[in-house]
C-alpha cells in the first residue's frame, strides 16, 4: 500500500533580493552621475562649487539618493517582477517602486528639514518646506529609469534577444 500526499501548490512568493538590490543600486549610480554631472557643471560655470560636497552633494545623496534607493529596494523585493509576468505587469512594478521611492525620500526630507531647522515636530506647520510639493514631478522623472532597469532586467531574465 503506498500513499501519496496530494499535490498542493505553493502560493510563496519567490523573492530575490539580488535582482532588487541590482536595480536600486543601478538607479542609484545613475542618480549619483547626475550629481557629479551638476557639479562639474557648476564648476564649469563657477558658481560657487567650494561648498559643493557639505551643502549640497552630501545631503542629496543622504537625503534624496539613499532613500530612493532602499525604496526602490524594498518594494521590488517584496513585490519581484517575475519571468512570469507580463510587459505591463512589470512596468506597472517599476512605477510602484518608482513611486514608493519619492515618498520615501520626501518623507526623510522632512525629516532632515525638522532636524536642520531644529524645530519641534509639533512646530512643523512653520517650517518653510511642504515634503509632498514636488512628489508627482519627482515621480515622472524617477519612473522611466526604474521602467527600463527593471524591464532590462525582466528581458534578460526571460532570454529574449535584444
Amino acid at each position: 500500500m503506498t500513499e501519496t500526499a496530494p499535490v498542493t501548490h505553493s502560493t510563496s512568493v519567490d523573492r530575490d533580493a539580488r535582482s532588487a538590490l541590482l536595480v536600486a543600486l543601478i538607479v542609484a549610480a545613475v542618480l549619483v552621475l547626475d550629481l557629479l554631472v551638476s557639479f562639474l557643471e557648476s564648476f564649469a560655470f563657477g558658481s560657487g562649487s567650494r561648498d559643493f560636497l557639505l551643502g549640497i552633494a552630501l545631503p542629496q545623496l543622504l537625503v534624496d539618493i539613499v532613500p530612493k534607493a532602499v525604496g526602490i529596494l524594498v518594494v521590488l523585493w517584496l513585490w519581484p517582477a517575475r519571468v512570469e509576468d507580463r510587459v505591463v505587469m512589470v512596468l506597472v512594478k517599476a512605477l510602484v517602486a518608482a513611486a514608493a521611492a519619492c515618498v520615501l525620500a520626501a518623507l526623510v526630507g522632512f525629516v532632515y528639514t525638522v532636524v536642520v531647522y531644529g524645530v519641534r515636530f509639533s512646530d512643523a506647520g512653520a517650517l518653510p518646506y511642504t515634503p509632498f510639493a514636488g512628489i508627482v514631478s519627482s515621480v515622472v522623472m524617477l519612473a522611466p529609469l526604474v521602467m527600463l532597469v527593471v524591464l532590462a532586467q525582466w528581458v534578460i531574465r526571460r532570454g529574449a534577444r535584444l
